[in-house]
């Protein structure tokens, strides 16, 4: 669920207004796609049965779900069609039309029956002087109707499809063929999964059709949308790796904008260029990042094809960049009305990047977490219901157990199943330091009359309402502590065989957690911070914010350029202030924010604040949180170099 009690709650505005802008640009207007795939529902119907998988139902599932999958990766995008829909469909020119779209290939999955009006459809279709692609299998019977002659299936593809069948049967090897009339292909063999064809695929479409889009990386995924008169083109990474800058290319040349989901701002693409009559731009992809790319309005010249240095503003006259790498001559190439101009300038020396490897000041924004999930367990005699819960009271005879029901965990089944039980049960942890305000999570006792125990005194208090999550019952238990060895003791009457103990018992306040071979035990709280994972510094469940204070000396020279912040925070949420100017949060990669009007030289006060991501507290595990890596600043020069 996502609801107030995930530590990042109060940042998730953030990302339902990324997603209404989202969702506002990318609904309504029409679906650009060329390709069309046959939804094999009446081949499956035909093929399937129960009790047994079918060679051939199998090889219509897995080329199904191949060509979807590939088809993405290939940045060919498509829609199914069932059967009645190509039916009705307005077929002319070479093109299927159904509704405001309309497509130029045809990829039938692996099929033996169809409809006899289908089969009239797809003859139109090619006929029409449409593209069609064929996979494994061939249509052998018709659902109404008669069959259609081997001769006229033979005609269309260039093979009949029984032979078709006996050589899929036959394992014989992968081939493409092209029927000498019409653009239509079939691929013959074990089928497009059992043979990993993705390059024959991608071959014998680009033999069909001019891509709409092309990108270089596999895990970039593409959507075009036309809508009041705009090209919308939505790329996302699907991916969790950065993947540096991917190159796009358009078949439609038009000026090419940036509109910002996150920040709700417009921004010109300024360095693109023109390649075999295509639209060729190169985008930055973090992890699962994406990008809204519009085309609107005619190209106008001049324009930056290519730079070796980061374009920050062109106006046409004037050429505003930063240094983007060790080179020593910065370059710009712009496509002016009378043909190309290079313009050049000599780089400065690149500046050495300033780490910030801490420790840092530490100020935990929530509480930190002791998670009791290792207890001793026993069915309660009438002896033991006064005693059990004194901290000197011999357990260890008792049964080990962890979270869950309680009878999953009896090491056999018990003689009597009789219910209601009444199970008692004992853990104990350790304070070294005693902290100042400590509380108990009460959650996940599944059973009736509940008594909790801590060193032999009785928690009557019922506890108020947790910021967690409202069933979770928050109760102070300070005054029943003491340094050394603390017992709690649980008696629970279960009428279930699932009931018992569900979750960890958390033991909450401002401490710091150190692990010993013993467990881990109560502590100090942290003051510092070093760079790395959270969980192994004494916080290895803590659920919320840090907040974490430097200082970085800036020598003067470093402020003629760019200042970059660069965090790697793995995917938590970020603040940051920069001599106490706030900064806002970074909910998502890249974690890096330009600081440069906010840098001075000298001594430079930055805090980031950390939210992890994941509710380590309620999860009971332990996830890296916190600083990955040391934040570094980034320095660029910046140049000005005239276009006349």
């Amino acid at each position: 669920s996502q609801f107030y009690h995930h530590t990042w709650w109060k940042y998730y505005g953030k990302f339902t207004t990324y997603m209404a802008r989202l969702g506002h640009i990318l609904s309504g207007g029409r679906h650009v796609a060329k390709i069309a795939i046959l939804y094999p529902i009446h081949s499956i119907w035909a093929n399937y049965v129960p009790q047994k998988r079918d060679d051939i139902g199998a090889v219509i599932e897995a080329d199904y779900d191949y060509l979807t999958d590939t088809l993405l990766r290939l940045h060919y995008d498509f829609d199914f069609i069932d059967e009645d829909v190509l039916i009705g469909a307005d077929i002319r020119e070479g093109k299927i039309a159904i509704a405001e779209e309309e497509y130029e290939l045809l990829i039938l999955p692996p099929v033996t029956h169809i409809k006899a009006a289908t089969w009239r459809a797809i003859k139109r279709f090619v006929d029409s002087g449409g593209n069609l692609i064929g996979d494994t299998l061939l249509p052998i019977a018709l659902l109404e109707g008669s069959a259609p002659q081997a001769s006229a299936v033979a005609d269309l593809f260039g093979i009949e499809p029984m032979a078709a069948l006996r050589r899929h049967r036959d394992g014989a090897a992968f081939s493409v063929h092209r029927n000498g009339s019409g653009n239509v292909f079939f691929f013959g063999g074990p089928g497009l999964s059992a043979a990993s064809a993705r390059e024959a695929l991608d071959s014998t479409i680009q033999k069909c059709i001019v891509p709409d889009v092309t990108i270089d990386h596999k895990e970039v995924f593409y959507l075009h949308r036309v809508k009041d008169g705009f090209d919308i083109y939505f790329f996302v990474n699907t991916s969790r790796q950065d993947l540096g800058e991917v190159e796009i290319t358009f078949e439609r040349i038009a000026s090419p904008e940036l509109w910002d989901a996150e920040r709700g701002d417009i921004r010109p693409i300024i360095v693109f260029r023109i390649k075999n009559n295509r639209l060729v731009v190169r985008l930055p992809f973090a992890a699962v990042a994406s990008h809204i790319v519009v085309l609107r309005g005619p190209l106008e010249k001049p324009y930056i094809s290519a730079s070796s240095g980061l374009i920050e503003s062109f106006d046409g006259r004037t050429v505003r960049m930063a240094q983007n790498g060790p080179e020593t001559e910065l370059s710009v190439c712009l496509e002016t009305a009378t043909g190309s101009k290079e313009l050049r300038c000599p780089a400065k020396s690149m500046l050495p990047a300033i780490p910030l490897p801490g420790p840092y000041a530490l100020e935990m924004r929530d509480d930190n977490a002791l998670l009791l999930n290792a207890w001793k367990m026993t069915v309660a005699a009438e002896k033991q219901i006064d005693t059990f819960m004194q901290p000197d009271y011999d357990d260890h005879d008792w049964l080990d157990v962890t979270m869950g029901a309680w009878e999953m965990q009896l090491p056999q089944e018990r003689d009597n199943s009789d219910y209601p039980v009444t199970l008692l049960y004992r853990t104990a942890f350790t304070i070294r330091d005693m902290p100042q305000r400590t509380r108990i999570l009460i959650d996940g006792f599944s059973g009736r009359k509940r008594a909790l125990f801590i060193n032999g005194h009785a928690i009557r208090n019922k506890g108020r309402r947790s910021k967690l999550d409202a069933e979770i019952k928050e109760v102070d238990v300070q005054r029943f502590l003491k340094s050394g060895r603390n017992v709690v003791a649980v008696r629970l009457e279960v009428n279930r065989r699932t009931d018992g103990i569900l979750d960890p018992l958390k033991i909450i306040g401002d401490f710091c957690l150190q692990e010993t071979d013993a467990g881990f035990v109560i502590v100090d709280k942290p003051t510092v911070l070093q760079v790395g994972d959270w969980t192994k510094q004494g916080l290895p469940f803590y659920s919320g914010a840090c907040l974490l204070a430097t200082n970085v000396d800036v020598p003067e020279h470093y402020l003629d350029g760019r200042v970059e912040l660069e965090v790697a925070c793995g995917e938590d949420v970020l603040e940051l202030w920069v001599n106490d100017v706030a900064l806002g949060s970074l909910v998502w990669h890249p974690y890096r924010i330009d600081v440069t009007e906010l840098i001075k030289p000298g001594i430079n006060s930055i805090k980031l604040q950390v939210t992890n991501t994941l509710i380590n507290m309620l999860e009971g595990v332990q996830k890296k949180s916190g600083l990955l890596t040391a934040p570094i600043l980034h320095h660029r020069h910046r140049y000005r170099v005239a276009a006349d």
